[in-house]
Formats: structure tokens, C-alpha cells, sequence
């Protein structure tokens, strides 16, 4: 099993998200990293802080770029956190490494930014790195304009469970998290699963970013 997006050290395999300023030197085996500039952290010097995390980004345990995105309900202005979060896309395209995405009430910019990149990596000839949504809680019409244009979802323990079912009858990839809970992505892997009526053994396989994600 695999644990796309916690901020605590699972058992299981997991991209732990971590605070540029509390990573160590190295990490138990299991333990994969994503870095980046929450929203809810956009400051006046969001700047300085993503140049602090830039070495750090090319790190070979850190396998994506984020939790980063945008967020209407929370934080600074929006223009400010769209300028935080444009530095870090063009981040994460420099480290060719996907992106971990926060999103609230804000998919309209949110896809606005997606056609952006992809109209300046069309002009250079190459593909964007993915963009996964993380705790995706919307519904399955959202869910389907995103994955349109190229972006993955996450799941945590709350979830539309028509959108979860459309996505797994679609056979897209997705992923499974227990984001800032203390406990096990297992509870999670056995709670979808039963959802879904599969097994929980198969449904590892088929959220398994190492697979998919990671492979390329």
C-alpha cells in the first residue's frame, strides 16, 4: 500500500509532505518526500521561501512538488497565492517532478493555470508534469473536467463516493491518503475498498503511484 500524501510517517509506503526547514538528512525506507509553499503559508516573502526550498527540490527522496495551490476560503489574496503558486509550477517543470495540489473554491483558476502551462510547454515541445488534487471531496462532473485536461485525484477519508466509483470504473489512476490524520492509509485502502467491492489487495496495486506516477 502506498500513502499518497501524509504529514506523519506511515508504515506503509508514503510521500511524506515536509516543512523545508524540518528535513533531515534521511528518512526510513518506506518514506518518499513532497516540499513546497502551502497556500495557506503565502506570505509577503513566499519568495524567500520557495528559493529556500529549491535545492532541496532536486533531492533524489523527493519525488514531488507540493502541497501547493490555491485556496478562497483561506489565506491571502488569491493574486498573491496565484503568483506563489506560478513559481512553483515553474519549479516543478525545471525538477520535471508532479505536483501535490490544495484547491478550494478555486478550479476555475486552477484550470486557468493548467492551460497556461500546457500552451508554453506545447511551444518547447513537451508534456507538463502531472498535477494531482489532493483530499478531492468534488463531485463526478468535476472530477471528469479535471481529469480532461490531464490532472490525477487523491482521496482521504471523506469523499464523494459517486465520483470515487465513476473514477474507478473510468480506470484512471488514482491515489489514497490519510493526509493529516494519525492513523494508518490501511483504514483507508480497506474502507474504498469496501466501497468499491474489490479487493483490498488489487486496489493497492491499482493506487499505487510507483506504478504510474513515479514510473515514468
Amino acid at each position: 500500500m502506498f500513502n499518497f500524501h501524509t504529514y506523519h510517517i506511515d508504515e506503509e509506503a508514503c510521500l511524506l509532505n515536509v516543512d523545508v526547514a524540518d528535513m533531515r538528512p534521511s528518512y526510513p525506507e518506506q518514506v518518499r518526500l513532497s516540499v513546497g509553499l502551502h497556500p495557506w503559508k503565502v506570505k509577503a516573502d513566499w519568495q524567500q521561501v520557495i528559493d529556500s526550498f529549491h535545492q532541496e527540490a532536486q533531492r533524489a527522496d523527493v519525488w514531488a512538488i507540493g502541497e501547493c495551490g490555491l485556496d478562497k476560503s483561506k489565506g491571502e489574496a488569491l493574486s498573491l497565492q496565484m503568483e506563489a503558486f506560478r513559481a512553483q509550477i515553474l519549479l516543478a517543470e525545471e525538477v520535471r517532478k508532479p505536483m501535490i495540489i490544495h484547491c478550494v473554491r478555486a478550479f476555475d483558476e486552477l484550470l486557468m493555470l493548467r492551460r497556461e502551462l500546457e500552451v508554453s510547454c506545447k511551444q518547447e515541445g513537451r508534456e507538463p508534469q502531472p498535477w494531482v488534487i489532493h483530499g478531492f471531496r468534488g463531485k463526478p462532473e468535476q472530477a471528469r473536467q479535471l481529469m480532461a485536461k490531464g490532472m490525477l485525484l487523491s482521496f482521504g477519508h471523506q469523499y464523494n463516493l459517486e465520483t470515487l466509483r465513476s473514477v474507478f470504473i473510468s480506470s484512471r489512476s488514482f491515489y489514497l491518503e490519510t493526509d493529516d490524520l494519525h492513523f494508518s492509509v490501511r483504514q483507508i485502502y480497506e474502507q474504498v475498498a469496501h466501497h468499491l467491492d474489490v479487493d483490498v489487495a488489487r486496489l493497492a496495486r491499482l493506487c499505487d503511484p510507483r506504478q504510474t506516477l513515479f514510473s515514468r
